[in-house]
């Protein structure tokens, strides 16, 4: 499918694209992006950020973000700012904090229903899917994150109707010349080149979730829900970035699973192995799980089943040892040691409700969870992988993410 052009000032193409033809970059070194000395967790129900001091485990600030569940950020990889989307009914504007001044300084309006902002790894982009349709099309809008100001909106058109989620999560090719996204009214996985604004869309065959670049810039995978056991399993489509021919088509096999929806993906840390989970349609949160596959050959390697239910999540550990599963159906997390087999060696009952997200302290020792029922933090030990204590943030169901470094998919962490 050729490139569809569109319009845009010859000053803003100088000022982003990175020049020539699209270049293979690694993942950003761990040296290259700053860990704040903060951790946030939103509170999508309160409409609330709570940035946490690590060193005394207590809320030094209290912040306003949005009413209309503003439940997914990221940070920029200079460690200086978050950026919150809004993505519920009547939701249009992106919260920016200041993790200097703690503070918010500013609110950008995106579009409708502003989903899951993500900051390009160069740090001067600010990719912004939406939930909503604005006049009909869906909007991929881009924020300079020196201005905060919206410098450009992609409006893709779509031919049918929105029916669910009109699109889910975005990520970066490691040179910040490519975005991705994905277009749910038509099942396309859409490749937006910001050196001229062109955009391509694959159509895919199942509901497209999660793009997830490979660590050595070369490939992309993207993470489709499917549809059945037989012939639209839920799996991973593999490009390579550049030219976007399918390298791949990588099954999840869902042996024994009640139900079946393919979630997110990500490999790990080293990048040897990619990690897909079923966690189960909204219906039934019952997806138990985590398929083990071999980024280099792309084959089958081993199914882990976890205790932790309606899995979505394997997020890796700043040293790279263990994968911590967290989920949608219950207040169990499972962590998986990739030294022994990728076998889990620790379940950890935490909390009221389902585990979402988890962000660590940069030497690794501590990881702080999410909870949604009891809107809390739960800290755990990842030395002796135990619980260690509860930090009332939000206290209120409806607590969403937590984060801290930048990170291009939710679960790898700078390498």
């Amino acid at each position: 499918m050729r490139f569809k052009q569109t319009l845009m000032a010859a000053s803003m193409a100088a000022a982003f694209m990175l020049g020539g033809c699209a270049t293979t970059a690694t993942a950003p070194k761990s040296t290259e992006v700053k860990w704040p000395n903060l951790i946030v967790h939103l509170h999508g129900g309160k409409g609330m950020a709570y940035l946490v001091d690590p060193a005394t485990d207590t809320v030094v600030a209290a912040l306003e973000t949005e009413k209309q569940n503003a439940a997914l950020g990221t940070t920029t990889p200079d460690g200086r700012k978050v950026y919150v989307g809004a993505e519920g009914e009547g939701g249009t504007t992106v919260t920016v904090i200041d993790l200097e001044k703690r503070a918010v300084v500013a609110k950008v309006k995106t579009g409708n229903r502003p989903k899951h902002p993500l900051a390009s790894p160069n740090g001067k982009l600010v990719m912004v899917n939406h939930w909503g349709l604005d006049n009909g099309k869906l909007r991929v809008a881009f924020i300079d994150t020196a201005t905060d100001q919206v410098v450009k909106n992609i409006d893709l058109d779509v031919a049918g109707q929105p029916a669910g989620p009109t699109s889910m999560h975005n990520a970066w090719s490691y040179d910040s010349r490519y975005a991705f996204t994905v277009d749910r009214v038509d099942d396309h996985f859409v490749i937006i080149d910001t050196s001229d604004w062109s955009v391509k869309k694959i159509k895919m065959p199942s509901k497209p979730h999660y793009p997830v670049p490979s660590p050595d810039g070369k490939e992309v995978w993207l993470v489709v829900e499917g549809k059945d056991r037989d012939q639209n399993y839920p799996g991973a489509f593999v490009y390579k970035i550049g030219s976007f021919e399918q390298v791949a088509w990588v099954k999840m096999p869902v042996i024994g699973q009640g139900a079946i929806e393919g979630h997110h993906g990500n490999f790990s840390q080293d990048g040897k192995y990619f990690f897909m989970l079923n966690r189960g349609p909204g219906s039934s949160l019952v997806g138990t799980e985590v398929t083990v596959i071999d980024a280099a050959t792309k084959k089958f390697v081993k199914r882990t089943e976890t205790v932790s239910t309606g899995i979505g999540h394997t997020y890796n550990s700043p040293d790279g040892r263990y994968a911590v599963v967290t989920n949608y159906g219950n207040n169990w997390v499972s962590i998986i040691d990739l030294a022994q087999d990728f076998k889990v060696v620790k379940d950890l009952n935490i909390g009221k409700g389902r585990m979402g997200h988890i962000a660590f302290t940069k030497d690794g020792r501590f990881g702080y969870l999410s909870n949604a029922a009891d809107g809390n933090l739960h800290k755990i030990d990842m030395q002796t992988l135990s619980y260690v204590k509860e930090i009332k943030t939000g206290d209120a169901n409806g607590g969403t993410q937590v984060l801290n470094v930048w990170t291009n998919v939710f679960e790898e962490l700078p390498r």
